[in-house]
């Protein structure tokens, strides 16, 4: 069992508050002739709409592909999304019926994971700058403070 990163995607990376991630795995009863990407992308979208019925909106999203098995394609998915609790079985159900309706076998949850404060990397990255401007600033007024004082005058010529 050798999965791949197929598609990793960050939305909504404002947000800030509740969340909950969820890691679960689904198989392709066939080799997927679709493809990875379309799996991935009309995955994304079905997991978007099903997340808005229940109030909530998707933060992360990551679908893992295995090919070694000869008659399936296997997945592993890790969604991160805003509100809590969410029903994550009727969401995943509903997702994948969208897609790829009796073709999917039921997915299996791997992991349901609570995050009490959800911070992305966009408001993580302004206080990160925020810091080094602090730090900076200070630098450079401590080099300005500490420069050797010259005589004023016209130099000597020797």
């Amino acid at each position: 069992m050798s999965y791949n990163l197929v598609y990793s995607k960050l939305l909504n990376q404002n947000y800030t508050g509740h969340a909950e991630q969820c890691n679960y795995t689904f198989t392709v009863n066939k080799p997927d002739q679709l493809g990875a990407y379309w799996t991935a992308r009309e995955s994304l979208e079905a997991h978007i709409a099903e997340l808005q019925e229940q109030g909530s909106i998707i933060l992360e999203y990551e679908l893992w592909e295995d090919k070694a098995p000869t008659w399936s394609t296997d997945y592993y998915c890790i969604i991160v999304a805003s509100a809590s609790p969410l029903f994550w079985s009727l969401l995943i159900l509903g997702a994948l019926a969208l897609i790829f309706g009796l073709l999917v076998v039921i997915p299996v949850i791997k992991m349901i994971k609570e995050i009490t404060e959800y911070v992305g990397p966009v408001a993580a990255t302004a206080v990160s700058f925020a810091i080094v401007g602090i730090i900076g600033i200070t630098l450079i007024g401590m080099i300005y403070l500490m420069k050797p004082k010259l005589p004023k005058g016209k130099p000597s010529k020797l």
